[in-house]
This record gives C-alpha cells, structure tokens and sequence, in this order.
C-alpha cells in the first residue's frame, strides 16, 4: 500500500516536472467556436488530453466492468 502511495506521488512528481520545464513552445486552444486559450504550454495540452482520454476510456467500460 505504502509502495503504491510512493509510486504516484513520484509519477505525478515528474509529471509536474515535465510541464514546468517545457514550458515552450506555447499554442493556442480552440475550446468551442470563438472560445480560444492562447499561449498554453504543449506540454500540458499533450497531458490533459491523455487524461481526458483516460477517463473516457475508463467511464466506456465501466459496463463491462460492472
């Protein structure tokens, strides 16, 4: 329990590190029309997409799962 409590800490650790210091190139993000979020690090974009992919894979096999 204690080594798996460790083991996110330090992936989330170097997460944080990898957006912190890759903070260029910046883009913008086209949300919805007309909604635009400039100067984002690619990093972070690249990041929260795989987590957002990550949850909708894991809320479409939730009825499996069940």
């Amino acid at each position: 329990m204690v080594f798996r409590l460790i083991f996110w800490v330090a992936i989330i650790l170097l997460v944080a590190f990898f957006v912190i210091f890759n903070v260029e190139p910046k883009v913008e993000v086209h949300v919805v029309p007309g909604k635009t979020l400039h100067d984002i690090p690619l990093a972070l974009v690249i990041i929260v997409s795989f987590v957002v992919g990550l949850l909708c894979g894991v809320v479409l096999s939730l009825s499996q799962i069940i």
